[in-house]
């Protein structure tokens, strides 16, 4: 029992003390209370901000989540194209790449006749 009154006269004059340092302004006149205050509003303000990004993220998030099937179509539809005209463009070549051989062929042949 003796310990504990000294605990509590301890834990007494520790809050009077806290207590009194609160109230005592610092060498610009303002006491810790004042500090204590500002840091609590900016505190608030911080978190304000912080729930008003979580908010604009989860809309963006919301908005992408409904977008990303047409971007998923857009895409699938691009590949489409992309091989739609790499078709094309082999039959061109295999096209033009036989003129070519015929043109040759019938060059070699002219030169032949020419030569005799």
């Amino acid at each position: 029992m003796r310990n504990f009154k000294h605990f509590g006269l301890g834990f007494l004059l520790g809050a009077a003390a806290g207590a009194v340092f609160a109230f005592l302004p610092d060498e610009n006149g303002k006491s810790t209370r004042q500090y204590l205050k500002e840091d609590a509003e900016d505190f608030k303000k911080g978190h304000k901000e912080l729930q008003d990004g979580l908010s604009r993220a989860q809309e963006a998030g919301r908005r992408l989540a409904s977008e990303l099937p047409a971007a998923e179509q857009m895409v699938s539809d691009l590949n489409t194209d992309v091989d739609r005209f790499k078709e094309e463009a082999d039959r061109e070549i295999n096209a033009l790449q036989a003129k070519i051989d015929q043109l040759t062929e019938d060059l070699n042949g002219d030169l032949n006749q020419t030569e005799n």
